[in-house]
């Protein structure tokens, strides 16, 4: 429970902005207050506060200074948060689904296991940003800074991550099933042309240079590879059932044993183009595929 005297202190911004000029060494200890009717911050200096288990939800809290804040299991879901800070934040299992975080800055924050599905995040900041085993589906991420982030074992079924930023992240483990990575240079991962660690099933990969990567027996089901650069990749024995090829480069790539529709395909100097595009391809669009890839896994668990 939060500190009596901190909330106390807390409801008027003078007094709250006196004592913490006052006492800058004092973490203000707000465990599991509900500030939620306050709907915004009144300009207080929030920088490292304890807010685990606070409710914050549904807040405006955008352009706030959160930095090196505690948020484990608190509630941000549905706040706006653009353009605010939580550089070095620990936010581990803290719930940011349907929040707005446009441009937030999370560089170096501990991200682990928290919730952010449907979140807005485009243009964030997440920089060396810890978000092991973090929940991202469908969350919006594109032209994120992901650089040296650590993303293993995310699920991120259906995340959009277009134009993305991610040198040195590392990805093992990351769940992309659905996801739109068009314009992320995903060789650049710490996993560099190795992606067998990655899944990547119906995933987009269109326009994407993937030269040389290593997708060994990989799962690469309804991946599309429109205009996609795999020249010399290494697809030996993966399943490229019903995948999408338009213009696909293949020159010196390796297919030994992979499964593809052939009789579907044309190849032309070098190039694989599919004959026409499958009807649910046309018919949908990325977001709506998904409910096919829920089929598809409950077909699998039932099996």
């Amino acid at each position: 429970m939060a500190n009596s005297e901190h909330l106390q202190l807390f409801r008027d911004p003078q007094q709250w902005e006196a004592w913490r000029l006052r006492f800058p060494d004092i973490v203000p200890d707000l465990r599991a207050s509900d500030i939620s009717s306050f709907d915004h911050m009144d300009g207080r200096n929030v920088q490292q506060v304890d807010w685990s288990e606070a409710d914050l939800s549904y807040m405006d809290l955008a352009d706030v200074n959160f930095e090196r804040g505690i948020f484990t299991h608190a509630f941000l879901n549905s706040a706006q948060l653009c353009n605010a800070s939580f550089a070095f934040a620990d936010m581990r299992q803290v719930d940011l689904s349907f929040a707005s975080c446009r441009e937030v800055n999370m560089s170096y924050a501990n991200l682990q296991e928290a919730c952010l599905a449907n979140t807005k995040m485009g243009y964030a900041q997440l920089r060396a940003a810890d978000l092991q085993k973090t929940y991202l589906r469908k969350a919006d991420m594109r032209f994120a800074d992901l650089r040296g982030a650590t993303l293993a074992g995310a699920r991120a079924c259906e995340l959009l991550l277009v134009g993305a930023n991610v040198a040195g992240a590392d990805l093992t483990g990351a769940d992309l099933k659905g996801a739109d990575i068009r314009r992320v240079n995903i060789l650049e991962t710490q996993s560099g042309h190795d992606l067998t660690q990655i899944h990547l099933s119906y995933t987009n990969l269109n326009e994407l240079n993937l030269r040389g990567a290593v997708m060994r027996e990989m799962d690469l089901q309804k991946v599309s590879f429109q205009r996609t650069d795999l020249r010399g990749a290494d697809l030996r024995g993966a399943n490229l059932t019903a995948a999408i090829f338009d213009q696909t480069m293949i020159a010196g790539a390796l297919l030994d044993g992979a499964l593809l529709n052939w009789d579907m395909i044309t190849r032309s100097d070098d190039l694989l183009t599919l004959h026409t595009m499958p009807k649910w391809w046309l018919a949908t669009n990325p977001r709506q595929r998904w409910r096919d890839i829920q089929k598809w896994n409950e077909g699998e668990t039932g099996s």
